[in-house]
């Protein structure tokens, strides 16, 4: 009895320690966005918030007209209801940044805003909810934006969860992870650039729909890879090696019955008011898909649809090719919770092989599942931050050298596969002899 109290004392202050910390972490995460001027009035934001609104007041058939982007709807109807929860503080689809703060474009805008005309904010008095006339443009935090502050912690939330399921126990790794996440660039660049909340929201839901499989929960995983897939398309790059850990095809039926429905209830009341509309965005295949670039792909003489095919199309390709090799080379009972994560990474940084453009918060995903990578082999995430850092560094820097932007993304995500393929092949290693065990802050936790 007197040592089962100071114990129940030491790991509550312990958890409280560790809550106050990561919440901290968010509110890192909005001084950086805060910093930074919060997301454009421009860009992709209109596309993005508008849907959101008009299904927050009931208008099915503008939602699913509303969005010029090849990103599939389920982004508008689960932040609708927050939409109209917290209307009209947050409710505005369309916001004022100052000019001064908005993100240099290497080619123009083709959906500029009115600040954005104007070249000052609010110099325009427009609505996209109604049309009308409605004073100067809020600023983006009372707008819909804030929202987005949402999909991080989503996104955050994922990420622990694939950590607790892979073995690692509540402490510093969780800690710094979710730290990591806040101070990430591709994670603010989500947000501040052309406003893609959408990627945080899929991450996070396909994160936490990868813990359910190594939680063996079937249909809880499922309905998580629905959503995500209905958020946005990368998520099948996340669901392919993911059922490589399924034991049993009638296991592996459970999850895709369950992610196909779920997603389907999803697309499909926007299918049967927009049919044309709701197909492109879902399946993210057209002339507006593809944006050419600084990578070998973007580097061929070729149309933008059939750019924007092979950067959709290919990843698909290359992660059913690398799964089909792990399943003959490994039995599904041997597998570990890392060299499942490994072919997640592998499958992950196959799109970024064969994108068209890198974007800097297309690093999101890759970004964030090689630090889950290290943390749960047990290893201080030396190799990730580096492979972060170099990627972040280089991607926002323009050499102005086509072909050598070209080559030196490839070889940067080629190191990513790599990296994946490898902890796949070494397995995990001894949690006696990691690196991270042997750390001090690990000690302490």
């Amino acid at each position: 009895m007197g040592t089962t109290a100071p114990s129940a004392i030491l790991t509550g202050t312990r958890r409280a320690v560790r809550i106050v910390l990561q919440v901290l972490a968010v509110v890192a995460f909005i001084t950086i966005l805060l910093v930074r001027h919060g997301p454009p009035s421009g860009g992709d934001t209109p596309s993005i918030t508008a849907p959101s609104v008009a299904l927050a007041q009931g208008h099915l058939q503008a939602a699913a007209t509303a969005a010029v982007l090849p990103s599939p709807p389920g982004y508008a109807l689960l932040t609708a209801a927050a939409i109209f929860a917290f209307r009209p503080l947050i409710g505005e689809s369309t916001w004022c940044t100052p000019p001064a703060a908005m993100p240099r474009r290497a080619t123009p805008d083709p959906f500029p805003s009115a600040a954005e005309r104007a070249g000052e904010c609010g110099a325009f008095a427009t609505s996209s909810s109604t049309g009308e006339g409605a004073g100067p443009l809020p600023p983006w935090y009372r707008s819909q934006a804030t929202v987005a502050i949402l999909a991080w912690v989503v996104m955050a939330l994922g990420a622990i969860s694939l950590l607790r399921a892979a073995g690692i126990e509540p402490g510093w790794p969780e800690i710094g992870l979710t730290w990591a996440m806040a101070i990430l660039p591709a994670a603010s660049n989500s947000i501040v650039q052309l406003f893609h909340p959408q990627d945080l929201l899929c991450l996070g839901l396909a994160l936490a729909a990868l813990a359910e499989v190594l939680r063996r929960r079937w249909v809880a995983a499922g309905l998580l890879f629905g959503l995500a897939m209905a958020t946005k398309q990368f998520a099948i790059l996340i669901l392919i090696p993911s059922l490589v850990a399924v034991p049993t095809w009638r296991a592996r039926g459970r999850v895709l019955a369950t992610g196909a429905a779920i997603a389907g209830v999803i697309v499909a009341p926007f299918f049967a008011v927009a049919p044309r509309r709701t197909f492109d965005d879902a399946v993210g295949i057209g002339a507006a898909g593809a944006v050419r670039g600084a990578t070998v792909i973007g580097q061929l003489n070729v149309s933008s649809g059939v750019e924007s095919a092979l950067a959709r199309g290919v990843p698909i390709a290359f992660a059913v090719l690398v799964c089909l090799w792990a399943l003959r080379r490994t039995r599904v009972a041997e597998l570990s919770p890392v060299q499942v994560i490994g072919l997640v990474l592998a499958c992950l940084a196959g799109r970024l092989v064969f994108e068209s453009v890198i974007i800097p918060y297309y690093l999101l995903a890759t970004s964030v599942v090689i630090l889950v990578l290290d943390l749960a082999g047990r290893r201080l995430p030396s190799r990730s931050l580096a492979w972060i850092a170099c990627s972040a560094a280089f991607v926002a820097v323009d050499p102005r050298r086509a072909w050598l932007d070209a080559a030196v993304t490839l070889a940067l995500a080629l190191i990513a596969v790599a990296i994946g393929l490898h902890d796949y092949c070494a397995g995990s290693p001894g949690a006696a002899s990691s690196e991270l065990d042997a750390s001090p802050m690990t000690r302490i936790a």
